[in-house]
């Protein structure tokens, strides 16, 4: 099954970018007849990236690297001749440099750019201008076949869907298990199930908001990290109805509580009048008869444990809604709708 899922995974558009565009780059290398035209097509596979910022990033390191690299080159093949032990000497200042200055990524094919200069012994005008040539057209047309790259919200959407129906069967799950505790097992392999989608639907977020050049599209990464803050508070609320002994009558009305959380839960719900809710079961409880055993004792503990669970969980939703701008309200919310 593992092997079939990273099948899937493969970006087969990456890979048609890759293999077009660096064929592209170097025909046209070849048409503008300039020498190492190859180096084009390379400089084209180095710069396509998984998500539009990490190309735009990587080009723009690569360049300064480049710049760095001719200055380098130029000192010091001037000074000490084309040969070997110069090339040596210019990776050991190059490659340098570019840890001190985080460009780590255009060592290697600036590396290989320089080369050209050894190979040739002339660092002149028309050499210079060939490297840099090469440099322009094999980015500018991995930059340009970048632009296109589809977008996952829809895919994204449906993670939004697929996670609150896994909570929902979650909460009916453990308000079962309030009320017959040998049920408790079936909402692990669901909470199980929701961190794996969570995951998922979290790097398509980060992905989508990296694929994305202008405008604020944090919302579905705010939306992810807060359900995935609930995850770990239905985990906490699952072992806390483990730990029951028996079933208090209190039990009862925090399972109704549970259910009536699963019924209402959306994306849009500000959880308000849910806790106002549960504020007034909980005072209720602090009315009814103080436990006689320490059984009893125990269980009631672990009941008002679990209501203050709800609350946190409750909370992390509200405040997800508080935090929300008018301007991702108005896109994300009517865009959903």
């Amino acid at each position: 099954m593992k092997s079939i899922l990273s099948f899937k995974k493969i970006n087969y558009i990456q890979i048609l970018k890759i293999a077009i565009g660096s064929c592209i780059s170097i025909l046209i290398a070849d048409f503008f007849h300039l020498s190492y035209s190859s180096s084009a097509g390379v400089i084209t596979l180095l710069t396509i990236q998984n998500t539009k910022k990490e190309t735009l990033l990587i080009t723009l390191k690569r360049f300064l690297s480049f710049l760095i690299s001719l200055i380098i080159a130029y000192i010091i093949f001037q000074f000490t001749g084309y040969h070997p032990l110069s090339y040596g000497l210019y990776l050991l200042l190059f490659v340098g440099v570019c840890y001190l200055l985080d460009l780590e990524v255009g060592i290697s094919m600036n590396a290989v750019l320089a080369t050209h200069f050894l190979i040739e012994s002339s660092m002149s005008y028309h050499w210079i201008m060939n490297e840099l040539s090469l440099f322009l057209l094999g980015s500018g047309i991995g930059l340009l076949l970048n632009l296109y790259i589809p977008k996952n919200i829809m895919v994204i959407k449906q993670d939004q869907v697929t996670i609150e129906d896994n909570i929902k069967d979650i909460l009916c799950q453990m308000a079962s298990s309030l009320l017959d505790p040998i049920r408790g097992s079936a909402s692990k392999e669901n909470l199980e199930q929701l961190n794996d989608q969570l995951k998922e639907g979290l790097s398509r977020a980060y992905e989508n908001m990296n694929n994305t050049l202008f405008g604020d599209v944090r919302y579905y990464i705010q939306y992810m990290q807060m359900r995935k803050d609930q995850y770990h508070i239905l985990k906490r609320i699952q072992s806390s109805i483990e730990s029951l002994n028996t079933v208090p009558v209190q039990a009862i009305t925090i399972a109704d509580y549970i259910n009536h959380i699963a019924t209402t839960l959306h994306e849009y719900n500000n959880a308000i009048d849910l806790l106002e809710e549960l504020e007034k079961i909980s005072d209720s409880f602090k009315s009814d008869p103080l436990p006689v055993s320490r059984i009893e004792f125990e269980n009631r503990a672990v009941l008002f444990q679990i209501i203050h669970e709800l609350e946190i969980f409750l909370i992390c939703k509200r405040d997800f809604v508080v935090a929300l701008t008018p301007f991702q309200i108005k896109t994300f919310w009517n865009q959903s709708k």
